[in-house]
């Protein structure tokens, strides 16, 4: 590369090459900067990406009725949520990184998929999911998994609990429908729909 370089300048007549003009300090600061910040990207990146295993394999734990390794795997997700924020405190807009954006919503998803398991309100979560955007997504996200754990319902012959999922998704659609908002990542799908009406 730098051979290709010395062959550029000497093509345009620069014949004294070594003696180029020098590029200005602050050039080579703002060129270190990034290159940390590229660095801490991509750590950042990888680390969402571990995390939102952690919260899609604790939904699959979820329906199998594992509940304590469902919440192991949600706190491995949380302990990798810790070290992706570390990486707020030098570049704070890596905080809107679509990775870790993901990684939160597929975290609210586990984690209100888990109320509604638990029978508890579906309400308050850890509070980094709190973020509207990740947690109507995961929200939404969650009627599906609702339906999903209706139908083995049905295949037991268990009514109660079909009828708790259809007055629960019932009760998600006709909150989103009340808002004035850009639909989620992916949105309620059809079969939530068909579930319903």
């Amino acid at each position: 590369l730098r051979f290709q370089r010395k062959s550029f300048y000497l093509k345009r007549g620069f014949q004294n090459y070594s003696n180029r003009m020098k590029q200005p300090a602050v050039f080579i600061g703002i060129k270190k900067e990034n290159q940390t910040r590229q660095t801490l990207r991509r750590e950042l990146i990888g680390k969402s990406n571990e995390a939102l295993s952690s919260s899609k394999r604790s939904i699959f734990a979820l329906h199998r009725g594992d509940f304590e390794v469902a919440k192991k795997l949600l706190q491995e997700a949380e302990k990798t949520f810790v070290i992706c924020e570390s990486r707020f405190k030098k570049f704070p807009d890596l905080e809107y990184e679509g990775a870790y954006g993901a990684a939160l919503e597929e975290y609210a998803e586990a984690l209100l998929f888990m109320q509604y398991l638990e029978e508890k309100p579906l309400g308050k979560i850890d509070a980094r999911a709190m973020r509207p955007q990740a947690y109507l997504a995961g929200l939404s996200d969650t009627t599906g998994e609702i339906v999903r754990y209706a139908m083995q319902q049905v295949t037991k012959g268990n009514i109660k609990e079909v009828a708790r999922a259809r007055e629960t998704v019932e009760m998600v659609i006709e909150f989103f429908l009340g808002m004035d908002f850009e639909p989620p990542r992916r949105g309620i799908n059809a079969t939530v729909l068909f579930f319903i009406y």
